[in-house]
């Protein structure tokens, strides 16, 4: 089941996504950058233990471009559907605010290709480059792909 985040999911999500970047897989996050975006995150709860077992974020970052980050499934239920259940609610959430594009700087590649984002440069995205990339520590060695999915 996928709904929105609350308070006390902030220690899953950072277990989920700090599990997934200490195997490289995306950026670590912070406890602080949890609780401070805890509105934009939706989780995946498992139906059986009630755990949290994924989670993402939509995140606006102008009229017309927002961003699919900190998608992070568990390990034990990868591979189900999950994250592609997750980055689906985040395009629904995105077409009903009205936002045309939304983007992922990642580096599963093959994923994002899979869920219907095209590969795009970096230099494209001056919202995301100015807004977060600025503020980065791999900010002149950036090795993340960067995708967008065209919503209408």
């Amino acid at each position: 089941m996928i709904r929105k985040a609350a308070l006390r999911d902030a220690p899953d999500i950072l277990r989920l996504v700090n599990d997934n970047a200490r195997r490289g897989l995306m950026l670590a996050k912070s406890p602080y950058d949890i609780y401070r975006n805890i509105l934009e995150f939706i989780v995946y709860v498992d139906d059986k233990t009630g755990t949290v077992v994924g989670c993402s974020r939509l995140a606006v970052l102008w009229k017309d471009i927002g961003e699919v980050a900190s998608l992070a499934v568990d390990d034990r239920f990868k591979r189900m559907g999950i994250g592609r259940e997750l980055v689906k609610k985040c395009i629904e959430t995105a077409k009903e605010i009205g936002l045309p594009k939304v983007i992922s700087l990642t580096y599963q590649n093959a994923f994002f290709e899979s869920v219907g984002f095209k590969r795009v440069e970096r230099e494209n995205l001056p919202h995301k480059v100015f807004s977060d990339c600025i503020h980065c520590p791999k900010v002149d060695n950036c090795d993340e792909c960067a995708y967008e999915f065209n919503i209408g």
